[in-house]
C-alpha cells in the first residue's frame, strides 16, 4: 500500500501546495481521499490516468476538499473512458444532494459511458476490494468523516479537517501512518483545525507509528512544525509536500526532494 500526497494545502492559493487530496493504492485498486481543486492535475503528474481511478472517499464537503469532483465527472464523459469500470464515490449523508445540485447546475456531469456508484456512509466499516475501510465522525462539520484503511498488513488513517476530539485517537490507533490536519502553527489555532502540538498529542495517544502533518495554511510558513510536533510525539514526524509518496510499512518515502518550503521542510525522527 502507498499514499501519495496530491495536495497538502488549503483553500488559500499558494504556488507549491494544491488543496487537499491524497492517492491511495493497494493491490490493483486506486482511490483518492478528497479531491480539492487541481488535484486531478496532480493525479496526472503522479502518472495515474483516470481510467485507473476506482473510487473517491470524501472527508467532507468544503470546496477545497471536493471541487474537482465536478471536473472528474465531466472528464469521465469523454468517449475515451467509455466502458471503463464503475467509479465509486463515498461520503457522509449529503453526498447525493451535492451530486444532484452539481448536476442541476451542470447537466453534462451526468454519467455517460460508465457507471457511477454512490454510497452515503454511516459510521462503521465496509469492504473496498481487498481493504477494510472504517469511517469515523470527526469534529469539523456535521458531515465530516475520517477514514482508516487497512489492506494486508498495512494501515493508514486520514483525519480530513479536524479539531480536538477523541475520535481522532480511535481513528489512528496503531496505524502505520496517520495523515493529520495541521492547519496553523501553535499559538495561532483556529476553530475546526489542529496545530502541530495538538496533532502530535492525538498521534501519541493513538500510538500511530508515523505522523504526516498536512493542510498547511500560509501562516505556517517560517515555523518549525516538525519540531513542535516532536515535542509531543515519539514516532516519526513528516511534513507533507505535494507529490510526496510514502509506502505504508516502509521506513522511507520517495517523491519531492527535501526543500525548505517555509513550513519547516522535511523532518524525521
Amino acid at each position: 500500500m502507498q499514499v501519495t500526497v496530491l495536495g497538502s494545502g488549503t483553500a488559500i492559493p499558494v504556488p507549491a501546495r494544491f488543496p487537499a487530496g491524497y492517492l491511495l493504492t493497494f493491490d490493483d485498486t486506486v482511490v483518492m481521499v478528497d479531491c480539492g481543486p487541481g488535484t486531478l492535475r496532480r493525479l496526472a503528474t503522479a502518472g495515474v490516468p483516470l481510467e485507473r481511478l476506482d473510487g473517491v472517499l470524501l472527508t467532507h464537503y468544503h470546496t477545497d476538499h471536493c471541487a474537482d469532483l465536478a471536473a472528474l465527472l465531466f472528464a469521465l464523459r469523454s468517449p475515451h473512458f467509455a466502458g471503463r469500470r464503475p467509479l465509486r464515490l463515498f461520503g457522509a449523508p449529503g453526498l447525493l444532494r451535492l451530486l444532484q445540485k452539481l448536476t442541476e447546475a451542470w447537466p453534462w456531469l451526468e454519467p455517460r459511458g460508465y457507471e457511477l456508484r454512490v454510497t452515503e456512509l454511516l459510521p462503521g466499516t465496509f469492504a473496498l476490494d481487498g481493504a477494510a475501510v472504517t469511517a469515523v465522525p470527526i469534529r469539523h462539520t456535521a458531515q465530516s468523516l475520517g477514514y482508516r484503511i487497512t489492506a494486508g498488513a498495512g494501515s493508514v488513517a486520514f483525519s480530513g479537517d479536524a479539531d480536538i476530539c477523541d475520535e481522532l485517537v480511535e481513528l489512528a490507533r496503531d496505524t502505520d501512518l496517520f495523515v493529520c490536519d495541521c492547519a496553523m502553527p501553535d499559538g495561532a489555532k483556529i476553530d475546526g483545525h489542529l496545530t502541530p502540538a495538538l496533532a502530535a498529542q492525538h498521534a501519541e495517544r493513538a500510538a500511530a507509528r508515523r505522523l504526516l502533518l498536512t493542510h498547511f495554511y500560509p501562516a505556517c510558513d517560517g515555523h518549525d512544525l516538525a519540531a513542535a510536533a516532536a515535542a509531543h510525539y515519539r514516532g516519526e514526524v513528516i511534513l507533507a509536500e505535494d507529490l510526496m509518496a510514502l509506502p505504508i510499512g516502509a521506513p522511507r518515502f520517495s517523491g519531492a526532494p527535501p526543500a525548505d518550503d517555509g513550513a519547516g521542510g522535511h523532518r524525521h525522527r
